[in-house]
């Protein structure tokens, strides 16, 4: 979702009503919102009026929160999720959401949606009256690259984590001063403590155990760029899941990802850090989670991993993704196929933004994610050369 997808239309009459439901936060409780606060580090007085917006507005929703509460706390306990699910990893900007409705688009799946993730507390009652809210108001693409968006199209469960716990990397969005922290503990899991460790998998298990009950019990097919870090506890929570990489690129997805993080920051974040601190990030948590999957790829149990080059899917979806179900052995590939290629003609006319590299780009790109390209085998590019 990248972060901020109930902004406001073009028509006047919602644009009002948007701006009071336009950071992500809004729809969370005040408890959630008061511990986050607490521990972000402090708002910057730029930010205070946008921070007010979403202390005034957080107590709405609070009866269905706690109706849906009710019945729960009862049911959880006894809510298994039925099939092991398909995690898709990548960093972000590697194309994750592209595959993401590519398999969703095949009806024997099941997703967390959108929907869910912005009102993780209540998305089970029969009728929720912020669902029409929501849905008067939500753009119908992207604010950064311009790909669809819909309550009940396939969204990042980490939103919905972030949303419920502060056991989520995506709290840094909120408050960057603390990304790097959590970075290492949410997402490499360095230093977290069993409590903590176990107060995530609890939370992780319940967006999918409501996820599954939203979907009839069908397999889950999951994106999540920070699960590139997580395979050893995904398969402890579930040994028999698959799993689909995407790469691309890294000269392509440097800047990409550098323009996802400035967008980002300057739409939702009650901090202001420096542009270097930025970048820092951005060569840091890629060579961290990059090197983390090399790593830990090998624990994943054979015919259980596929990988993939963006460009590749890009190039020849359909022969693509017929590999891909044949190389993790999903089935119905035949009834997949059609619905698979009626989106791709939706999408037919869509152009991807273009961020051109400088030498200096480049250089940095081969100091910090070398590795990378040798991996998949990228060709290395020479400082004199630019690439789209």
């Amino acid at each position: 979702m990248n972060v901020n997808d109930v902004r406001s239309n073009n028509n006047t009459g919602r644009r009002g009503i948007a701006r009071l439901i336009d950071h992500p936060l809004t729809l969370t409780s005040f408890r959630h919102w008061v511990r986050l606060n607490r521990a972000g580090g402090g708002i910057d007085p730029r930010y205070r009026w946008r921070a007010a917006q979403v202390t005034a507005l957080s107590p709405f929703g609070a009866a269905l929160r706690a109706a849906e509460r009710f019945s729960w706390n009862r049911q959880a306990p006894s809510v298994a999720i039925p099939h092991p699910p398909i995690f898709i990893l990548g960093h972000w900007r590697t194309g994750t959401t592209h595959l993401h409705n590519l398999m969703t688009c095949d009806p024997q799946f099941g997703f967390v949606s959108t929907f869910q993730v912005l009102v993780p507390e209540s998305c089970l009652l029969p009728f929720n009256p912020l669902r029409p809210l929501i849905a008067w108001c939500a753009p119908a693409r992207r604010h950064m690259d311009r790909m669809p968006l819909g309550l009940d199209l396939p969204q990042e469960e980490e939103f919905a984590l972030c949303n419920l716990c502060g056991h989520s990397f995506y709290v840094g969005w909120y408050f960057p001063r603390r990304m790097g922290e959590l970075f290492r503990k949410y997402v490499l899991f360095e230093g977290l403590s069993e409590p903590e460790r176990a107060g995530w998998s609890e939370t992780y298990l319940d967006v999918l155990k409501k996820a599954s009950i939203r979907t009839n019990g069908r397999p889950l097919v999951l994106k999540n760029p920070v699960n590139n870090a997580r395979i050893p506890a995904l398969l402890e929570l579930f040994p028999e899941a698959k799993f689909i990489h995407v790469c691309r690129d890294p000269y392509t997805v440097f800047k990409s990802t550098l323009n996802f993080h400035r967008a980002t920051l300057d739409m939702i974040a009650f901090q202001k850090i420096p542009d270097s601190e930025i970048e820092c990030n951005v060569l840091t948590f890629y060579r961290d989670m990059m090197s983390r999957y090399l790593q830990d790829r090998t624990l994943i149990p054979a015919g259980n991993l596929v990988e993939v080059r963006f460009e590749d899917l890009e190039r020849d979806p359909i022969e693509r993704m017929a590999a891909i179900y044949e190389a993790l052995g999903l089935p119905r590939w035949d009834e997949a196929r059609p619905h698979m290629a009626r989106y791709l003609h939706t999408q037919a006319e869509y152009r991807k933004n273009s961020f051109p590299s400088s030498p200096a780009d480049l250089e940095k790109v081969e100091q910090h994610w070398g590795f990378a390209l040798d991996a998949w085998g990228y060709r290395r590019l020479v400082p004199s050369e630019s690439t789209d």
